[in-house]
């Protein structure tokens, strides 16, 4: 470590570190994207008028990526249910989000509240930073080359723009990826096994499948670049080495893996998302963003202006800066003779991925076809163009140095290289984070949140029209919204579709409700228990063009459908922060009825919601079983008593004068929910297309529902563990004999 520091690469750390995380030590503030939040009502009107967004690009961190890392300070309550977001949805278990990794649970327990951002962003960088040092440090590349490659690689705006954003938790270990391969090769079966191990561990970890397939595709061509360099001596005890690996990595993560595989098809994002792999080439002129990162604006300045490229041209989706230093140090790096080996490895990772990319056409569309990549932006694969462009700049730095060698003026202008690397890109990230005091840094109660709070004890449900109370913030403020953000299921969609023909699609993975087409009335929001719903302060109606006007920005689409105001909403919270009205016409959580019919989520969104009162659809099969069951006429229903509530678990109390179905708004999701009756097991039913339901015996009995992960997935990861275990102790004892 002492000799880290003396190095360059701790010296372009430090420069790096300093320009953007000292300044707060002076200053007392962090980096947070809270400014988004707090520019929407409630929290809008400060003591000094009215707030704005410093860079609203960091919306969906805001939004949906720091109110979990706040509830993980809170599990496991909640960890694998969130109660809390779209009615119900999977927890941070879900490894598609990115919250398994040490990237993001280590600051989020360790860290306060308003520190958590800006401990991933200091833990990402420099961890970044470390491994593509060590990477080159362990190819015998020089110190100085070293420190130039890894700032190329660590602080470029691909990795320092999206650093809040889950998936960088993957593409920060791409040069742990490399190295194992390098171990699979060169070094003894136990440590190769165990560090390979660990490294893919760590990828997997982080979520996003399309950025480990980044990172496993560069890995497979370095795997081919170095069994070509050998004449394939020793490959396949390498690719052994490493699919053992991956096996123990994918078995400790088996049931989160399968978890987001269940979520992702219940989702249907995949059908959503079919053929964007194959659109939108980047335009040519999007190259010289690599070497001048601002030459079109930035959103902290709001003057960016894209490259006249899709839709959603922003400055997030164009980011891969590295500067003109490391750009003309990577065209020298494709001559180095002395590193064939990596500059033909890193040239032709760089250009099989620009290819196309730039290229568009036919090319694009057969890469595009691609399984996984067919629903991706294709556009994000450019971050192996980074990390070919580090490995070069490294190369070419150290082709300085041989050329230099003679010369003490030029050494000592080398030396110079990686801060001419480091420090202009900490300038543009110190320009992208907004930095704001520790206290509105914090999901903060208003007036207005702890009446709802207060109002929804027992489990009501909110919604709102427009942008009050954002979807998913509700998740760190123990608030459960019929809304959210990724976080929901293709039926769920069109379930609230019939309350709001916009509910979706005009705002990328929001589920959320138009001011002028929502049907406050509607008996769907009755069926999901939605008691309450939010609006801007002085509103005199949950909807209208009224709430459109006092809303923190306009929401309605042009073109769309609106709908006529009816109906008046009686007031039962009317405060400076927002306005609350009731929806007394809204059911329970849990409740008994006496009729099933068939039919699923397109029954339930028409029906009436008198008929939804007395009548649950289910399966054919389960209809028919249902009615052969219950012999005695209707009659007055059953009671229910709610005696616990909470994300992963409830119990009630049931008491019916005839067999009778148990009808709830809790979203089945198989195969977790696991329903018991006075202590025994029964299948439950699916009930209105989403919802868990179960057959009730006459009488009295205990009802409780379970979320459970599955025992042989529990056991498959345990057995993952203990193969890591092994292999530890293995490599422990090897490196003790040597």
């Amino acid at each position: 470590m002492r000799e880290f520091l003396r190095s360059f690469g701790g010296a372009t750390l430090l420069a790096f570190d300093l320009i953007l995380f000292a300044p707060l030590l002076f200053t007392g503030g962090v980096f947070s994207s809270h400014d988004f939040v707090r520019a929407q009502h409630p929290w809008r009107m400060g003591p000094g008028g009215v707030l704005e967004a410093e860079n609203r690009l960091l919306s969906d961190e805001s939004a949906s990526g720091q109110t979990t890392l706040v509830r993980l300070r809170q599990a496991p309550r909640g960890f694998f249910w969130n109660a809390w977001v779209a009615s119900g949805s999977v927890g941070a278990f879900l490894i598609a989000r990115g919250f398994l990794s040490p990237f993001t649970w280590l600051p989020a327990l360790l860290l306060p509240e308003s520190l958590i951002e800006t401990g991933i962003l200091f833990l990402k960088v420099n961890f970044a930073f470390l491994a593509m040092y060590a990477f080159l440090r362990s190819r015998r590349f020089s110190d100085l080359a070293s420190a130039a490659g890894a700032a190329t690689w660590a602080f470029s705006t691909a990795q320092t723009v999206w650093a809040l954003w889950m998936h960088t938790s993957v593409s920060v270990t791409y040069p742990l990826l490399l190295m194992a391969v390098d171990r699979a090769f060169d070094d003894r079966s136990a440590r190769a096994l165990r560090f390979a191990s660990l490294s893919i561990l760590l990828c997997l970890a982080g979520g996003y499948p399309h950025w480990v397939l980044f990172g496993a595709s560069a890995a497979a061509l370095y795997l081919l670049v170095r069994a070509i360099g050998v004449r394939f001596r020793s490959a396949a005890r390498a690719l052994w080495r490493l699919a053992a690996a991956s096996a123990i990595a994918a078995a400790i993560l088996l049931p989160s893996i399968l978890a987001t595989a269940r979520f992702l098809r219940a989702s249907g994002y995949s059908e959503l998302r079919k053929g964007l792999g194959s659109s939108y080439a980047l335009p040519l002129r999007h190259v010289r963003l690599y070497f001048v990162p601002t030459y079109q604006g930035t959103p902290r300045r709001d003057d960016y202006a894209g490259v006249g490229w899709i839709p959603g041209d922003n400055y997030m989706e164009t980011a891969a800066g590295v500067g003109l230093a490391a750009g003309a140090l990577a065209f020298l790096g494709l001559s180095a003779l002395k590193r064939r080996r990596e500059a033909v490895f890193a040239a032709i990772l760089g250009a099989v991925v620009a290819l196309p990319l730039y290229a568009g056409g036919a090319i694009l569309a057969a890469v595009g076809r691609i399984p996984l990549l067919d629903i991706t932006l294709l556009s994000r694969a450019r971050i192996l163009i980074v990390l070919a462009v580090a490995i070069l700049a490294a190369c070419g730095l150290e082709a300085l140095e041989r050329l230099a060698v003679w010369s003490r003026l030029s050494t000592l202008c080398l030396r110079t290289v990686p801060f001419l690397v480091a420090v202009p890109l900490a300038f543009v990230a110190l320009d992208f984070y907004p930095e704001c005091r520790p206290s509105d840094a914090v999901f903060r109660d208003t007036p207005g949140i702890t009446r709802l709070r207060d109002l929804s004890e027992g489990g009501a449900r909110f919604a709102a029209a427009g942008w009050t109370l954002i979807p998913n913030v509700s998740e760190a403020l123990g608030l459960e919204d019929a809304r959210g953000h990724f976080l929901f299921e293709e039926p769920y969609r069109r379930l609230l579709a019939s309350a709001d023909p916009n509910a979706f699609g005009g705002y990328g993975t929001y589920l959320a409700f138009d001011p002028q087409s929502l049907d406050p009335s509607s008996p769907v929001l009755d069926l999901l228990g939605v008691r309450y719903l939010a609006a801007p302060p002085g509103s005199a109606s949950p909807v209208g063009a009224d709430v459109e006007a006092r809303d923190s920005a306009p929401f309605h689409r042009e073109g769309t459908p609106v709908r006529s105001e009816a109906g008046r909403w009686p007031r039962v919270y009317d405060g400076a922060d927002m306005t609350l009205f009731e929806r007394a016409t809204a059911f329970p959580r849990f409740r008994l009825v006496e009729r099933a019919l068939p039919g699923g989520i397109a029954q339930a969104a028409s029906a009436t919601r008198d008929m939804l009162a007395e009548v649950v659809f289910v399966s054919p099969d389960a209809a028919v079983q249902f009615a052969s069951h219950a012999k005695s006429p209707p009659g007055p229903p059953g009671r229910v008593r709610v005696s616990e509530l909470s994300p992963e678990r409830f119990a009630l109390e049931t008491d019916a004068p005839r067999e009778s179905i148990l009808a709830t708004s809790q979203k089945a999701f198989s195969p977790y929910w696991r329903l018991f009756v006075d202590g025994n097991e029964e299948e439950p039913l699916v009930i209105n297309g989403l919802f868990l339901g179960l057959e009730v015996p006459a009488g009295a009995h205990r009802v409780e529902g379970r979320f459970r992960v599955p025992r042989a997935e529990l056991a498959v990861a345990i057995a993952g563990l203990c193969a890591l275990a092994a292999t530890m102790m293995w490599a422990a004892r090897t490196s003790a004999r040597a």
